[in-house]
């Protein structure tokens, strides 16, 4: 056992250095184990209600590690008399790799699991103790996961133990709570800064005056002469006079299943008011966006929310209501390919859509 248990106790201990993703995440839960056991030629055959306890780190889309606990109970063998009655008590640990199914969804996972076990077993006659072990040896199992948020999951699996002289199978039904997501840092939106301005040499007479220079303070490529909207964010598309007509919020990123802003969003809205105030004549389309995993509907539906949860942070920074529409378009319009990490994250981005006021 302890040849086993102490690679993955490094293992498990190692993996947050591993390179952190989307799907990194530790967990910890506990199930009711439904076990039926057939041990040395029949002498005991039965069924029980036990415990399991679990706790592990998923690594990436593919891989994770979990080690338990069980607990199975009393299996017991009432042969008519005068064969003694027969208990078996069995519990012990195991550490599994687990390998995830390629679905791209955010409500379910499957997996196969294969491991290690060590298990304590003591047999009992008509209630006194006559002999004990420690079996060990390969288990193997598979199961199903339903995501009910990003910290909770209700899980279902069944697992096979290879026990000598036995058969021992396995199902467990419970739920686990995850914790430790790493979230990307989003970078906030930047303001192009002015231009350094060179000042005019003077020289001996005949006097000559340096040509004037040509600036575009906000970087937009709209000369700040012609520019009817200076300190444009950087990264936006502009029209001829220098103004906005479509910013993308790069940097504002919501949680996993989540339309509530970070402190980070907020930062970045924050700076995005400013600017929308020195824009009295544009009304703006919040458009929320995501990318392809996941329902199509529920998408929409997520979309949306965060479109609003956008809309109404710049409402409560002095935007007027009245100026601001929110609107989802789901998985619509990717920019991105969905079947990358990089192509996935270009697309799950809120864009504002600027357009001038009637009669201006």
């Amino acid at each position: 056992m302890k040849r086993f248990l102490i690679p993955l106790a490094v293992g498990l201990a190692s993996a947050p250095a591993m390179a952190a993703n989307e799907y990194s995440v530790w967990n910890a839960g506990a199930a009711a184990t439904f076990a039926d056991y057939s041990f040395d030629d029949n002498s005991v055959e039965d069924s029980t209600v036990g415990l399991k306890l679990f706790g592990g780190y998923r690594i990436n889309k593919w891989f994770g590690l979990e080690a338990a606990y069980h607990s199975f109970g009393d299996f017991s063998e009432a042969p008519p008399s005068p064969a003694p009655a027969v208990d078996v008590n069995l519990d012990g640990y195991s550490g599994s790799v687990l390998l995830y199914a390629p679905f791209d969804s955010e409500d379910i996972d499957v997996f196969a699991k294969a491991g290690y076990y060590n298990f304590d077993q003591e047999l009992d006659l008509n209630n006194v103790q006559v002999d004990s072990n420690s079996p060990d040896g390969l288990l193997l199992g598979a199961g199903l996961i339903v995501n009910v948020s990003k910290q909770f999951a209700f899980r279902a699996e069944g697992e096979w133990f290879d026990i000598d002289d036995g058969e021992l199978w396995a199902i467990n039904l419970g739920a686990e709570y995850r914790f430790g997501r790493v979230t990307k840092a989003a970078a906030p939106v930047a303001v192009a800064a002015p231009v350094a301005v060179a000042a005019p040499v003077a020289v001996a007479a005949p006097v000559v005056v340096a040509a004037p220079v040509v600036k575009d303070s906000d970087g937009d490529g709209v000369n700040d002469d012609a520019d009817q909207c200076p300190d444009t964010p950087a990264g936006a598309k502009v029209d001829a006079r220098g103004c906005e007509e479509q910013l993308i919020l790069r940097g504002v990123n919501f949680d996993f299943d989540s339309a509530v802003l970070t402190p980070t969003d907020i930062q970045i809205l924050d700076s995005v008011a400013d600017i929308l105030a020195k824009r009295p004549n544009f009304n703006i389309e919040v458009i929320g966006h995501t990318d392809s995993r996941g329902n199509d509907d529920y998408n929409l539906r997520l979309s949306q929310r965060r479109a609003e949860a956008v809309r109404d942070h710049l409402i409560e920074r002095g935007t007027p209501a009245e100026r601001l529409t929110a609107i989802g378009l789901g998985e619509a319009e990717p920019i991105g390919d969905n079947d990358t990490d990089e192509g996935r994250a270009l697309n799950r981005r809120v864009t504002l859509q600027f357009t001038e006021q009637a009669g201006e």
